[in-house]
């Protein structure tokens, strides 16, 4: 009987370890392996308008140049628990491109059986400057330079910046900083929402920046390198006017500083 009781612990005792040891796998050492492809894309965008770009995890270039076209260059990872896996997936995974009116929609689709946690999509766009632009991500960061039209860009985590670019400005980020850089040519009345949950914020306006200014932050400090009539707390929340007050800029972060240059 010792000896059954014996065997029926030492039984018990291996299957627990191995339900044990189970419970403790990695799920994400199931998908080590790594295949990168990159695909190139062209459309011509005459009437076209506006552009509008998605990813879910990856990162969001836009650049606009002196061309007539939509070039796309999109870098794609997937991650699978072998290459031979992870090649055939990227091989599924395709970029569509879709213009509907003055709209063109970039988009990534992917078979079913990808995760889009086990997907990455690095966009690189080039378009005519003049273009209007909104841009989308859930973790990655968002670059955009030498655009003139209206910008509206969201990430859930990753930065958000902006070079040499104009006027209307919607820019939101979860947890990020976000940077922006007006163009010497920007109009002084410029128009801009700026809005982070956790992440600082610089804004550097157009040389002659002419506008009614709302600036917050719950923790961090505020500082402005522009002559500005300021009304409120210099330290967390000031409401001021630059210029003669043409345009609207609000600043807001939760945690974070924010500066005006």
């Amino acid at each position: 009987m010792k000896t059954r009781a014996k065997n029926l612990t030492l039984a018990v005792f291996f299957w627990l370890s191995v339900l044990f040891a189970g419970c403790c796998i990695n799920v994400g050492d199931l998908f080590r392996a790594k295949y990168r492809t990159t695909e190139h894309l062209s459309i011509p965008i005459e009437g076209v308008t506006d552009l509008d770009v998605q990813t879910h995890i990856g990162t969001i270039t836009v650049i606009g140049s002196n061309v007539t076209d939509c070039n796309i260059v999109a870098e794609i990872t997937v991650k699978a628990a072998t290459r031979d896996n992870a090649r055939k997936l990227a091989e599924q995974v395709k970029i569509e491109l879709a213009a509907s009116n003055n709209k063109l929609a970039v988009t990534t689709r992917k078979p079913d059986s990808l995760s889009d946690k086990r997907l990455t999509v690095n966009l690189k766009v080039t378009v005519p400057a003049v273009m209007n632009l909104t841009c989308a991500a859930h973790v990655g960061t968002i670059k955009v330079s030498d655009i003139r039209g209206r910008i509206l860009a969201t990430t859930n985590v990753g930065s958000i910046i902006c070079s040499e670019v104009f006027s209307n400005l919607a820019l939101t980020a979860n947890v990020g900083s976000i940077e922006v850089n007006c163009d010497d040519d920007a109009p002084p009345a410029c128009n801009a929402e700026i809005i982070t949950n956790v992440g600082s914020i610089n804004f550097v306006g157009p040389p002659h920046l002419s506008a009614k200014v709302n600036v917050s932050t719950n923790v961090g400090s505020i500082k402005t390198q522009r002559p500005m009539t300021i009304t409120g707390d210099l330290k967390k929340s000031i409401t001021g006017t630059i210029g003669v007050g043409e345009g609207q800029i609000r600043l807001k972060t939760n945690v974070g500083s924010i500066k005006i240059e």
